[in-house]
């Protein structure tokens, strides 16, 4: 029996005596925010009064009745505590807590009485509990303060994130009652698969104080089902079932866009004399390895799911909100289904943030998302030369593998965020024995091999090669554009071999923005931006990229709207690029999907969940099919590249129009598309398009155009490509030069309302229309061409206009 202590409680700030109402799940900051004590610390400066809670401690405490306490078996469950506290039961001391990725579980059999009882909960600041360890374990290292707690690091603050260290009892309270039969540490584990037979080991643990009567595996999909009596044997740690179970015909677990997500229910029920238990597994029947072969290059990083090559298309992902218990099961629904629609088929679950709700991995097992998962280790250095640190960390590992190990989305287990890239280039301190290694290097396979062989691990992201963040192996995270100022073109010369990190700021939603920027604030350099907008240096970086694309912006609209384009255009050169290269680099994850504030950040989807143009961009550049247009050694070149896994026959159209809205060119032709594969589709040298007066394209650096002619009319030009595959159009689009430094006119159009959709008509083309609507459409910020209509879903929205970003550009 499980009796649920979730929903109202009352806290205090310890030393005061008036209590106020709380609700679990939940933390002192939602709760003083319910009461009106605090302010929404996303608004306006709020954040900073938030501050002062961080050295305070806070006493939770729920009263409850029990009507019988005639069990064997009486346990206490905190599914997540944020993190230090000390529990107590009518006043006898049950434990701490001091991780906040642990379940923590108490034995309550000589504190728990029939009717009435009080639980406390003391939450002590989690600064004063690290200097509180800082002062007892010297070392010679000084390690920073998050450094010292497993907390969430994200929380300490970010260059995307406020400064808000959540405090409270964040995940779900019960006390467990039975008489003994508990079904734990299933793991449904595929040791063989083919088209025809899958084999699994079905194992658990039958927690019992006698030898179950029975015990029974069903398994089952949509059109399945099979029973099975597994053995029972004991061992001196208690009762198993470790039972190989074939299964013909099966339906493998695809990612995205590659087959279906297919799952398959396991259901064990164990029976004593008394009792009956039951433990449910939802998984998937897939292989997964990475390839890792010497080539020209370097040595290979390709994922491969049941036998096949996949080239990884997604984002990183950062805990969706900065006060964890506001989200919700329907939260992550809409955010992995818009991953999903944006034809990704990974996310990075980043290691400084959390080991995820269910909801997040039950939604990516649905939907066919590949998860690549860190370990919470993020940007630092870690007290791993003390047992106490280690010890605490091998039972966060053990809890979270085996909670984590059925689920078929997760492909590969990665021991921290650059560290030991930072161990090289930031800390000096080459590849040490302890500062993190002793885990990455050590503790995690150790635990890894006895728990979950199943997937490949990964010491750190990025990792291989000569250097931790080589191009030639492992995986690379690419920062020389934006963090490193260089410009965004630069993404041409980066040969990595998986791209793991990659970014590009932009601003959120214009309406997310004025929202949390009063109107007063609402001017690029005000202090409220500044403190929405994380990054050293982050708007100084907006400006000169803005500066050196597009243009300078007229007003804090353009700001918003410019910069969301700019963001959205390097990162499309970067995954065309990527893409362009497969597989040689085998995967291209950008910096971030989300955020979990309203801020000036590399997400493509905002706080509210509003999009971004570069989630827009997504859909495009992540299609299975996507043409990608060069200008290359005095050529215009399109390559078509290929994710579906048999060759196909395409339909190429090819056509350059000039600002005034005059068709310059037109090519139409068939392309053989080869499966899982980039194919050159169309080259032709330029001066064979025009005869005009030519010019030379700058200089910019190799990769790009070196002294090659180009007709100077090809300048004030827009080429279009548009590839038809089984009736599917995929576009794309490409520009000689920078937007700001060509002649750009606004887009001379038309547009009608009809039913649910907008219907737009180019007369002259446009890099860039914008569709300002009071909800997401179903497509935005569109590069149009002239003879094409362009039918847009409006999902319910009202639109307030069309616009040309063109116009948004100071002259």
């Amino acid at each position: 029996m499980r009796i649920n202590l979730d929903g109202k409680w009352k806290f205090k700030e310890v030393g005061q005596n008036e209590y106020y109402e709380a609700s679990v799940p939940g933390c002192v900051q939602l709760d003083l925010i319910n009461l009106g004590k605090l302010p929404d610390p996303f608004y306006a400066t709020n954040e900073v009064l938030f501050y002062e809670l961080e050295e305070k401690d806070f006493e939770y405490v729920k009263e409850f009745v029990v009507d019988n306490v005639d069990f064997k078996v009486k346990k206490l469950v905190f599914e997540g505590i944020d993190t230090v506290s000390e529990i107590y039961l009518n006043d006898h001391y049950l434990g701490k807590t001091d991780n906040m990725f642990l379940k923590y579980e108490f034995d309550v059999s000589l504190a728990l009485r029939k009717g009435k009882n009080i639980l406390k909960v003391v939450l002590l600041s989690p600064i004063k509990e690290a200097e509180r360890l800082k002062n007892i374990y010297h070392s010679n290292y000084n390690y920073p303060q998050r450094s010292w707690i497993r907390k969430a690091q994200y929380s300490y603050g970010w260059d995307w994130g406020p400064r808000i260290l959540q405090i409270g009892i964040w995940k779900s309270v019960y006390l467990e009652l039975h008489n003994g039969l508990e079904i734990t540490d299933e793991f449904v584990k595929t040791e063989h698969l083919s088209e025809d037979l899958a084999v699994v080991k079905v194992f658990a643990k039958i927690n019992s104080f006698e030898k179950p009567r029975s015990v029974e595996i069903e398994i089952s999909d949509r059109e399945y089902v099979k029973k099975v009596i597994p053995d029972v044997y004991k061992s001196k740690e208690g009762y198993f079932i470790e039972e190989r179970i074939e299964i013909e015909n099966p339906k493998l677990w695809f990612p995205n866009g590659y087959g279906d997500p297919n799952l398959y229910t396991f259901k064990i029920v164990a029976k004593t004399s008394n009792e009956e238990g039951e433990k449910v597994v939802t998984t998937g029947l897939r292989t997964v390895r990475i390839i890792k072969e010497k080539d020209e290059h370097g040595e290979s990083f390709i994922f491969e799911i049941n036998g096949i090559k996949v080239f990884a298309k997604g984002a990183n992902w950062i805990p969706a909100d900065s006060i964890l218990p506001r989200l919700k099961e329907d939260d992550y629904k809409a955010l992995i289904k818009m991953a999903k629609d944006a034809n990704m088929n990974m996310l990075r679950v980043w290691g400084g943030g959390i080991y995820e709700y269910d909801w997040f991995y039950s939604e990516c097992d649905k939907n066919g998302i590949m998860v690549w998962q860190d370990f919470m280790f993020a940007c630092a250095i870690y007290p791993d030369e003390f047992d106490f640190f280690v010890e605490n960390f091998k039972k966060e590992a053990e809890y979270q593998i085996k909670r984590l190990r059925n689920h078929p989305c997760i492909v590969l287990w990665c021991g921290n965020n650059e560290n030991n890239w930072g161990f090289r280039d930031w800390w000096h301190v080459g590849d040490p024995e302890f500062l993190g290694n002793r885990i990455y290097k050590k503790v995690i396979p150790e635990i890894l091999a006895k728990l979950d062989p199943t997937r490949p691990y990964h010491i750190s992201s990025p990792y291989g090669g000569d250097h931790p963040n080589s191009e030639k192996a492992g995986d690379k995270h690419t920062w020389d554009v934006w963090s490193g100022w260089k410009d965004y073109i630069y993404y041409k010369i980066d040969n990595a071999r998986f791209v793991s990190e990659f970014g590009f700021q932009g601003a959120a939603h214009i309406d997310t923005m004025k929202k949390y920027i009063p109107l007063k604030d609402q001017t690029i350099f005000s202090k409220t931006l500044k403190m929405h907008e994380k990054q050293e240096e982050g708007l100084e970086r907006l400006i000169r990229y803005m500066a050196g694309s597009i243009g300078l912006p007229k007003d804090f609209d353009s700001f918003v709207y410019i910069s969301q384009f700019v963001q959205k255009e390097a990162i499309k050169l970067a995954v065309e690029h990527y893409r362009k290269n497969k597989f040689k680099t085998a995967g291209a994850l950008y910096w971030q999907l989300n955020d979990c504030w309203p801020v000036i950040s590399w997400s493509a989807i905002d706080y509210l969940k509003r999009r971004k143009a570069l989630y827009y961009e997504s859909k495009r550049m992540f299609a299975k099919f996507l043409p990608v247009v060069e200008y290359e050694s005095g050529k215009l070149i399109v390559y078509v590249v290929s994710d579906e896994l048999v060759p196909k026959q395409g339909q190429l159209n090819i056509t350059i129009w000039n600002f005034d809205g005059q068709k310059l060119y037109e090519k139409n032709l068939a392309v053989e598309i080869p499966e899982n594969d980039v194919v050159e589709a169309f080259s032709e040298e330029v001066e064979n398009f025009l005869k005009g007066r030519f010019t030379y394209i700058p200089k910019q650096f190799e990769a790009t155009v070196v002294g090659k002619k180009v007709d100077e009319s090809l300048l004030e030009s827009i080429v279009f490509v548009s590839l038809f595959v089984d009736g599917v159009e995929y576009e794309n689009y490409f520009v000689f030069e920078k937007p700001v430094n060509l002649e750009l006119k606004p887009c001379q159009f038309e547009y009608e309302i009809k039913d649910d959709y907008i219907i737009i008509k180019p007369k002259t083309p446009a890099i860039c229309l914008i569709i300002e609507a009071d909800r997401d459409v179903e497509d935005n910020f569109i590069f149009a061409r002239p003879e094409k209509e362009y039918k847009i879903r409006l999902n319910g929205a009202q639109v307030g206009r069309v616009c040309d970003l063109v116009e948004m550009v100071i002259k």
